[in-house]
Parts: C-alpha cells; structure tokens; sequence
C-alpha cells in the first residue's frame, strides 16, 4: 500500500495520550488517509474500549500522569492489554525513548516502537503494515473459528436417561476446551469435559487432536471408563510436545442400573447435587492427560436417583475476573447451581453463564465450558 492511499474500509485506530495536541495531531494524519480514529486520555479509558472493540492498531504514549520519563505507565498499559486478550498491534510512542525501553515494551507485548516526534510517513508506513496484518489474521482466526463449532457436538438431549445441555464460552476466537458426548453401545451414555493447557490458536490445535482421540476411543464397546482414557493418554503423550496436556472429567451412564462411572484427570471438581439438596464433589481421581507415558487413575462410582444433577465446569468459570481482578470463584458458583436447581439444564445454564458474563466485563480470563445433567 501507497502512503497517500486512502484506507476504504474504514479501519479503526486508537490513540491514548495525555496530551490533547498530540491526539488531534495524530488524528488528523490518520483521518486525511481514511482511518477511523478514537482517542483517549489515560490508560484506564483506553483499556475498557480497547477490549470491548479490539482496533487493528493501538498508538499509545509510554507516559502519563505519574510521571514523564520512566515508561512504567506505558509499559504497565501494554501487559494489562495482552493480558485482557486484546490482539490489537500495540504501537508504543514517546518523546524519550531508547533501545532499553523499546525492547522491554517489546517484551511485555508491543508490537511496534515510535519516537516523538514522529515523522509523518514512517508512522503511516507502521499503520498499514500492522493493520493490514491484523485484518488477514483476523480472518484466518474467523475461519479456525468455523472449524472448531463444527468439531463440537450439536445434539441436545435426546431419548437419554439424562437430561443435559451444555455452554461454550471462548475466550478468544478458538479455544483450547472441548466437550463432547458418546451414544455408546445401548443403554450407556459417555461425556466429556476436557481443557487443553495453553490458549490460542495452538490450544485449539491440540484440542482438535483430543476430539479425535476421544471419538476414536470411546465408541469401542468397553465396559469401563478406564481402558478408552489410557489409550487417549497414550496417543495424546506421543504426539505432543512434553509441556501439553489436557485436563479431563470423563463419565459413562449405565442408563439401566443409573451407575455413573467416571475418572476426573485432574480437572476441576465436579458437583453432583442430589435430590435432597446435599452436594457432593467429584475431585481429581486420575493424573492430567498427555503429560506422562504411564497413566494412572481411580475410577469413581455414583449411583444416581431421581432428581440428582450434575456440573461439570472447565476453571475458566472460576478464574473469570472482574475489573479489580477478583475471581468469579467457587463459592458464587455453587450458590448458582443451588440457585437454579429448579430448573432443567437447558435453563439454568444460560442464567449461570449470564452471571459469569456480568462479573467478566466483556472479555474471559479463560475459556469456559458448563455441562449440566439431571436424571431423569
């Protein structure tokens, strides 16, 4: 692209600074060359709207009120940005900058450096390099995107002796969690909630590997949770880096006799509520998947009842934070599943997803996945 093209569709710029000539400077640069652009005054105002809208670039000045030569407000600004998964190319300009700074803003997330005061082309010249980037990127997620809803089960609750539903809530485009369920051989019902270490993009890759494993494995016609985990295990430890692995809660209906069995591989502890309102929990019984050549685990048995009612969460419902960083935690949690206990699955989950949204903002720490199961 030309630095005197015009940008046609309107691609969006932010810009935090200070001081008010330095934002209408850059402003009217953008403008002439057919950007849209918001401005902002402190780090604070630009974080809430940065992560709600994610521009293609972010310009952002190094210092503000605290003081006028460090960078740490700059520096501070830009890891709070990544750290609220805003994917914006960050462009960090001040009038004092050196090598030092540049490679620590560098460092905690930016993607690009410029002194003040700039020159015109050099700067246009970054801006449509990065938001150019950000547009192809962006589409490419969209379609990993895509990829990803089609790998996911899109039943609800059939003629099972379980009533169940489920909710997928990303924190990115692509997600690192799975869940799935498995029509096995008749009477026998199987489930899954899974958690894939890692974010992103490759999170999302390894999730696709264990979605294959699992449709692999759980089909067979085996009478036990444990045999199709140790295989997924084996296949998922083999082709995987050593530092990947997943976390899983896995459980057969015997929809006969109503025994559950299940394994928890080091996930979250499940909650079974049962019909006179005691809630039990279904703690880590086995060791995380993939991490080791040798697997082992308990296979825990519950008999369920009339009544009775299952969650399975992923730790991105727990770990959602707030503006002032606090956990969406356990204890709000359980109070919800007791909250709406009087409600099929189908609608108690999109009030307990609902609250976790509230107390998020607009954006997920983590990835967060909510099965619900009641008996029948």
């Amino acid at each position: 692209m030309r630095i005197g093209d015009r940008v046609e569709n309107q691609v969006r710029i932010f810009v935090c600074d200070d001081q008010m000539e330095v934002r209408e400077a850059l402003r009217l640069l953008l403008k002439a060359h057919g950007y849209r652009v918001e401005s902002f005054e402190t780090p604070a105002d630009l974080l809430c709207s940065a992560v709600r809208e994610d521009p293609s670039v972010i310009l952002l000045d190094m210092n503000y009120t605290r003081d006028t030569t460090s960078g740490e407000e700059g520096l501070e600004l830009i890891a709070n940005l990544r750290h609220r998964r805003v994917s914006s190319a960050l462009v960090a300009m001040t009038a004092w900058g050196d090598v030092s700074l540049a490679v620590r803003a560098m460092q905690n997330g930016a993607s690009d450096f410029v002194e003040k005061p700039w020159n015109n082309e050099r700067l246009l010249q970054i801006v449509a390099r990065w938001s150019a980037a950000h547009s192809i990127e962006e589409k490419e997620l969209a379609g990993a995107q895509r990829v990803q809803q089609n790998l996911l089960p899109r039943k609800t609750s059939g003629q099972h002796t379980l009533e169940y539903a489920c909710r997928f809530l990303p924190a990115r485009q692509v997600s690192g969690d799975y869940y799935d369920f498995f029509e096995k051989r008749p009477g026998h019902f199987g489930f899954v909630v899974a958690d894939v270490s890692g974010k992103g993009v490759p999170a999302a890759m390894l999730m696709a590997n264990l979605q294959a494993l699992f449709r692999s494995y759980a089909y067979r016609d085996e009478a036990a949770v444990e045999p199709v985990l140790r295989a997924v295990n084996a296949q998922f430890h083999e082709s995987t880096s050593p530092e990947s692995f997943a976390t899983a809660f896995y459980a057969d209906l015997d929809e006969a006799s109503h025994e559950l069995q299940y394994i928890n591989c080091g996930h979250p502890p499940a909650l079974l509520r049962k019909a006179n309102g005691e809630i039990r929990t279904l703690e880590a019984s086995g060791t995380v998947l993939g991490a080791f050549p040798v697997w082992r685990a308990d296979t825990g048995k519950v008999k369920l009842e009339g009544g009775d009612r299952l969650l399975v969460y992923s730790d991105g419902a727990v770990e959602a934070q707030g503006d002032g960083g606090e956990e969406f935690g356990e204890d709000r949690l359980m109070e919800l599943f007791e909250r709406t206990a009087h409600l099929p699955p189908r609608d108690a989950l999109p009030e307990m997803e609902a609250a976790i949204t509230r107390h998020s903002g607009v954006s997920l720490f983590d990835d967060c996945t909510l099965f619900m199961a009641s008996l029948r």
